[in-house]
């Protein structure tokens, strides 16, 4: 049995076929209720976005295929017989959270088939209910929020998983940066160019994709490259919604703009938006939508090669395409540790825990986060990787790189640090 997805522009909800002729009704009414309707699942079950109800759908297409490859239909699967070995060899190359994620997917959709009283052999393992507290001294924002603490549900089936303290497995080294950036390049330019752009201005790869070329809702005009050196100034402003659809201000600087305009703007996009005025707007599944109310700019900047707007799910297929093992969401992680880091070597200062306050008005903008835990992360982040090869950030001064990155990497560290943390001790 093979499951194969069909999807319209107007409508968020992948439809499954099986082997592209049998509706696959039972997955097919899940996915629609888990995306707009998910208090009929489970009370206080949170919402998900196309491009997670796209994760859980190819998660559940795994899981189904795998039983129909062992005749096993989906309603007699017992869960110690058949899902939990399935699972266990699907995500044995996987983390902890991986196998943790799936397990809840698909306990989600077998308690949709029992509300719906469809009677199945899966027995999962229970939940138990228990409640966080955070430290609100944390918070700069503690004083507007209630502290009784965050109620959450404690899966017995999960595997146990670390509390997150660092993102030494998510920093790349300058190296593998190189490579990346390679394999993008030969995918689509357009790729390699945005996760330069994700790298150096910490953005998340939705709000990397909402750019403009001139303007949008929240900004009025976005200047490209030969405008902005034209007009003078140390960084150009970009406004975009962070998590909790919070605006946001963050810094985008010279060499990014000119990167954008000279290896993306000025070789590629004239070709690109004519492509996608003539063949992707004419299509009948045309849309700038994507994620959970989110909508790409009509001046569109982001294209590909057949004048189709980039979105988040495409840099993941590309990024995937490289066989590299590397998150899009990593280039975050990896731009403001290198940014930090250099900070702090250009100063003479060590890295240390305790200077978290000092460094969180400066990187709080940018990232857009409020609370003191993310930029002792960064911090520790630093420490643990201080003695690799992971430094220094992805603009080096002495480090021979990769010759695609050189020509557009060669401004002088120092000069680029200072102007970034003098930036943003002057907003």
């Amino acid at each position: 049995m093979e499951i194969k997805f069909f999807k319209t522009a107007n409508f968020p909800v992948p439809i499954p076929w099986i082997n592209g002729v049998t509706l696959f009704k039972e997955l097919a009414e899940y996915l629609v209720v888990r995306y707009f309707y998910p208090d009929r699942i489970r009370e206080n079950m949170t919402s998900v976005d196309e491009g997670s109800l796209r994760q859980i759908a190819y998660d559940l297409k795994m899981f189904l295929e795998a039983l129909a490859h062992n005749c096993i239909q989906f309603c007699e699967a017992d869960y110690h017989d058949h899902i939990l070995p399935i699972l266990n060899e699907q995500t044995k190359k996987n983390s902890n959270e991986t196998f943790n994620s799936r397990h809840t997917r698909l306990r989600d959709f077998y308690d949709y088939l029992a509300k719906k009283g469809i009677r199945t052999k899966a027995r999962f393992p229970r939940q138990t209910v228990h409640k966080r507290y955070g430290d609100s001294n944390d918070d700069f924002l503690s004083h507007t929020k209630s502290n009784n603490g965050i109620t959450y549900s404690k899966d017995e089936g999960h595997k146990n998983t670390v509390v997150t303290s660092d993102y030494k497995d998510r920093v790349i080294s300058i190296e593998i940066y190189g490579k990346l950036y390679s394999r993008l390049l030969e995918i689509d330019p357009v790729y390699a160019v945005m996760a330069q752009t994700m790298m150096q201005t910490f953005l998340r790869v939705s709000n990397t994709c909402e750019m403009p070329l001139h303007k949008n809702d929240l900004n009025d005009y976005f200047q490209v490259w030969p405008e902005f050196q034209r007009v003078g100034g140390d960084t150009q402003k970009y406004r975009c919604r962070a998590k909790g659809n919070k605006l946001i201000k963050i810094d985008v600087f010279p060499f990014t703009l000119q990167s954008i305009y000279e290896d993306y703007i000025q070789p590629y996009y004239q070709e690109r938006k004519e492509l996608f005025e003539s063949k992707y707007l004419v299509r009948k599944n045309a849309t700038l939508r994507f994620g959970q109310g989110r909508v790409l700019p009509e001046d569109i900047l982001w294209l590909n090669a057949n004048g189709t707007p980039i979105k988040p799910y495409m840099i993941e297929e590309a990024f995937r395409a490289t066989g590299l093992n590397v998150s899009p969401h990593w280039l975050r992680h990896t731009g403001a540790t290198h940014t930090l880091w250099n900070y702090c070597r250009l100063n003479n200062i060590e890295p240390d825990v305790r200077l978290a306050t000092t460094f969180q008005e400066i990187l709080q903008e940018q990232l857009g986060h409020a609370g003191l835990e993310t930029t002792r992360i960064y911090i520790r982040t630093i420490i643990k990787l201080k003695a690799r090869m992971y430094m220094p950030f992805a603009i080096p001064q002495e480090k021979k790189m990769n010759p695609a990155l050189e020509a557009k990497m060669s401004q002088d560290v120092e000069e680029t640090m200072a102007l970034f943390f003098e930036n943003r001790v002057k907003t």
